[in-house]
């Protein structure tokens, strides 16, 4: 039987070819489209771009190369796991990716704005900074292909990047704002080398500092094992809590306790930390260290610039709100060039430079690592067991009993089990327990809703797991977090 051919039906092809003449249509002289420059505001400009389609990603970067292009078939890699646990890896497999990340670490790097004076023309630095995101962009694209990695989704957009480069230029301290739970996944350390090379190149004296947001998340010992491998690693660091703003008998109670333990950790090997190293910082504190850090201003009269850059969902939005809470200060956009970034006079000393939430370059072993660590939104997934497997794995099942009031009943060791609930018995028996059930399934528990529901708490830390530095073992990390009481 011959298929009815339709009229409107189009392939790869057909897209590509009728984008291209749609652009051609508006090009300028120098290929750029006139339409995109000058009818988009600038709110559209700067959306966030960290995932595309695979003809977007075409696209984008055809425009960004300003080159014509011609429609060709796409290679689609299938990769087969193990049926056993589709979406995790082995012990082994885990083992062996980080091995593979760690050698290739350094080409973790961030887009460097090209070099530029007050002979560059608009037009000809524009075409530098294209050229280089470009590069930046391929070279990344070559990292994950060529090694078998897995990248993080990370911003595409070279409208924001921008606005990265104009902080780290007006900024004589980069903040980086961390989420205490896993410090290192949103950690850009080619952006402290960034801001050291143009410390130097601006003849300048730029500072970089730490500060892991969300401490009163972490009990003493971890805080202080995180405060150990940051001393190692030479680099200044804060702990801070902007949901604690406010909150000064709340502060006083978080900091009683690492007075109280500094004995204990003594004895076990953390001598080498000291209680103000793990002081979670007020708002008063915070500013305070700001001053401390930045270089000594040549006149009295000098403002002290501190960006702040860091992941969407840190909490860097949180901790500004907490800086100004308390103040009545002006909030505005910074003309000229840098007029995209905020700038908020916090005092009549220090002027903090807001830049736009940005998603950094980073390795992860799975997707379903991207979902724990709220990379990937939850409503939108489509394959949810392996998510809800992991925080299975991280989580043990009495606390997660304990927090839901449930009771999950796994296959015990004797009968081939490991102890721990697979996604299936996590997510059935919280779904049966909250009366999750789908009609159209004969009544079966509606595992999807409830796997949005335990990861949405996952996330915000309702269910508390966090990573440890790289020296430490997860299990003894988190045991106090789960059996202290």
């Amino acid at each position: 039987m011959v298929q009815k051919q339709y009229r409107h039906a189009s392939g790869l092809g057909h897209a590509i070819i009728n984008s291209h003449n749609r652009r051609n249509q508006r090009a300028g002289p120098d290929g750029t489209d006139l339409y995109q420059e000058r009818r988009q505001p600038n709110w559209m400009r700067l959306q966030s771009v960290t995932q595309e389609r695979d003809l977007d990603e075409f696209l984008s970067t055809a425009e960004l190369a300003g080159t014509d292009f011609t429609a060709t078939k796409l290679n689609i890699k299938v990769l087969h796991q193990d049926q056993q646990n589709p979406y995790l890896l082995t012990a082994e497999q885990e083992v062996e990716t980080s091995r593979r990340q760690q050698t290739h670490r350094q080409q973790l790097t961030v887009p460097r704005r090209p070099l530029w004076d007050d002979t560059t023309s608009p037009e000809e630095l524009d075409r530098r900074e294209r050229s280089s995101f470009l590069d930046w962009r391929r070279g990344l694209a070559e990292l994950e292909e060529q090694h078998d990695l897995l990248l993080t989704p990370f911003e595409r957009n070279l409208e924001v990047w921008r606005q990265l480069w104009r902080v780290v230029e007006r900024s004589c301290v980069v903040v980086q704002i961390l989420d205490a739970r896993n410090p290192l996944f949103y950690r850009s350390r080619d952006l402290e080398e960034y801001v050291r090379e143009l410390s130097e190149r601006q003849h300048t004296d730029k500072r970089n500092l730490l500060l892991i947001n969300k401490a009163d998340m972490l009990t003493v010992r971890q805080r202080r094992l995180w405060a150990r491998y940051f001393k190692r690693e030479g680099i200044s660091f804060a702990f801070f809590s902007a949901a604690m703003a406010g909150m000064e008998e709340a502060f006083m109670q978080l900091n009683v306790r690492d007075e109280v333990s500094l004995e204990l950790c003594r004895e076990q090997d953390l001598d080498d930390v000291s209680a103000e190293d793990i002081h979670v910082l007020s708002v008063a504190e915070l500013e305070a260290l700001f001053l401390r850090t930045a270089p000594p201003t040549v006149n009295e009269t000098d403002k002290v610039y501190i960006g702040l850059v860091g992941y969407p969902n840190v909490g860097k939005s949180s901790t500004i709100n907490a800086l100004i809470g308390a103040k009545k200060v002006s909030v505005s956009a910074t003309p000229g060039k840098t007029k995209h970034f905020q700038t908020i006079h916090l005092s009549d000393k220090v002027i903090l430079c807001d830049c736009p939430g940005l998603v950094f370059p980073n390795f992860a072993s799975t997707k379903a690592d991207l979902v724990c660590n709220g990379v990937l939104p939850i409503d939108q997934l489509r394959e949810y067991t392996g998510p809800a497997a992991l925080v299975a794995q991280r989580i043990p099942k009495e606390y997660i009993e304990k927090v839901y009031g449930i009771k999950i009943h796994a296959r015990p060791e004797i009968d081939g089990g490991t102890g721990i609930p697979t996604a299936e018995e996590l997510l059935g028996a919280y779904a049966v327990a909250r009366g999750f059930i789908r009609s159209s399934k004969g009544g079966r528990p509606d595992e999807s809703k409830a796997a949005r529901v335990i990861l949405k708490d996952f996330v915000r830390g309702k269910l508390l797991y966090s990573q440890p530095p790289p020296d430490a073992d997860p299990v003894e990390f988190n045991r106090e977090t789960y059996f202290s009481k």
